[in-house]
């Protein structure tokens, strides 16, 4: 399991710092008043820097639309760089809402920056990664991928659901995560408060490592390792056999 700091604060802090640092035109839109349409294909990963709303509909190919206030489509960039499409605005401008809708044949990667929304219906891949930093949303409806790859920094939540071989979520901060489905494997990081409700997510073994305050919930039906240091609460369910490192206040529930 990777370093939790290094892995979820600096790439995170660095492609936040993309958004306002590059002030390029980006994609020209087409329409007028409340909608628009941006002319892109070739991509499998969206980023959302701002606070507005990005809903990816995986299938068929590539298209990408928006409508909202008037003001915000205006000043909406839209840029595709390699195999990732961005979505944020002007010099970080942030008047009105936008709503950006993202069709799309696959998506492998997700990473969204501040505090909007971004909602995929289904990720169907190898392998999936996504970052969060800010206080922003992330929502994966269906999930089917061998291997999930997660990290938070700040307050923001993950909600995920779906099948996965490793489901590997780190959380640095007060951000949270909400998990269902199957894994064979999951593997969490917290260090702060952060808080994982995996009570409907049932994993065949489970590595679990948690510094400060934060809390882990999840059904494990296995061997779990699991390191507690500080008041945070584990619970793995009855049917988790464990290996347990404990140091501070907080508990560890495994088996009956």
């Amino acid at each position: 399991m990777r370093a939790i700091i290094a892995a979820a604060l600096l790439p995170l802090a660095a492609c936040g710092n993309s958004f306002t640092q590059d002030d390029s035109p980006g994609i020209p839109g087409t329409g007028s008043g409340n909608q628009r349409s941006f002319q892109a294909a070739g991509f499998d990963s969206v980023e959302l820097a701002g606070s507005d709303d990005v809903s990816v509909r995986v299938g068929g190919g590539f298209a990408v639309t928006a409508e909202g206030d008037a003001e915000a489509l205006d000043k909406l960039k839209i840029t595709h760089d390699g195999n990732t499409l961005r979505v944020s605005r002007r010099n970080g401008r942030s008047r009105g809402h936008a709503r950006v809708t993202v069709t799309m044949p696959a998506i492998t990667g997700a990473i969204l920056a501040g505090s909007g929304n971004l909602s995929v219906d289904r990720v169907e891949a190898r392998a999936f990664k996504a970052k969060l930093a800010g206080s922003g949303n992330l929502t994966v409806a269906a999930l089917r991928t061998d291997a999930a790859d997660v990290s938070i920094a700040g307050s923001g939540n993950a909600a995920l659901t779906g099948r996965s071989g490793t489901l590997d979520l780190s959380i640095a901060g007060s951000g949270s995560a909400t998990l269902a489905g199957e894994s064979d494997r999951l593997e969490v990081s917290i260090a702060g408060s952060g808080d994982v409700a995996g009570e409907r997510l049932v994993a065949k073994a489970a590595d679990i490592k948690v510094m400060g305050s934060g809390s882990v919930r999840a059904t494990v039906d296995g061997r779990a390792e699991v390191m507690a240091m500080g008041s945070g609460d584990v619970d793995l369910g009855a049917r988790a056999r464990c290996s347990v490192r404990k140091m501070g206040s907080g508990s560890v529930r495994c088996g009956g």
